[in-house]
């Protein structure tokens, strides 16, 4: 569970005016080296309008285009999305991280987000220690 407040680590500073954007998103945009098992978070400059949080606005597509099963969820904060995959990632295939369609809690479009990584043949639990 995320706590209430935290942003990566650090309490996040109030939102900026204006616009609202994906500030961040790991895996980064081109990450090499993936584990299978990751799962992707997406911190947002604005918390997020909760009922615009769902597999329409947010998800991870293999390059073919098919998508890949999750659960997405949105901190108690509304500033960072975890999406967690149903199954294990296609090692060596290209993943599309897509947000469009999200709204912050003022009613503002987030602008839309992509990004692209691409998992190893590893998973978390294949490494020892």
């Amino acid at each position: 569970m995320i706590a209430r407040g935290t942003h990566f680590g650090t309490t996040p500073p109030a939102p900026p005016e204006g616009p609202a954007w994906v500030t961040r998103v790991d895996p980064g945009d081109g990450a090499t080296g993936v584990f299978r098992d990751a799962r992707v978070l997406a911190c947002l400059s604005h918390p997020a309008d909760a009922a615009t949080v769902h597999r329409g606005s947010f998800r991870v597509e293999e390059s073919g285009g098919a998508e890949v099963p999750g659960e997405l969820m949105l901190s108690p904060d509304g500033r960072l999305l975890i999406w967690i995959a149903a199954r294990l990632l296609m090692p060596g295939v290209e993943h599309l991280v897509t947000a469009d369609g999200l709204r912050d809690s003022r009613g503002r479009q987030i602008a839309p987000h992509r990004s692209r990584f691409v998992p190893c043949a590893l998973a978390r639990d294949d490494v020892p220690g």
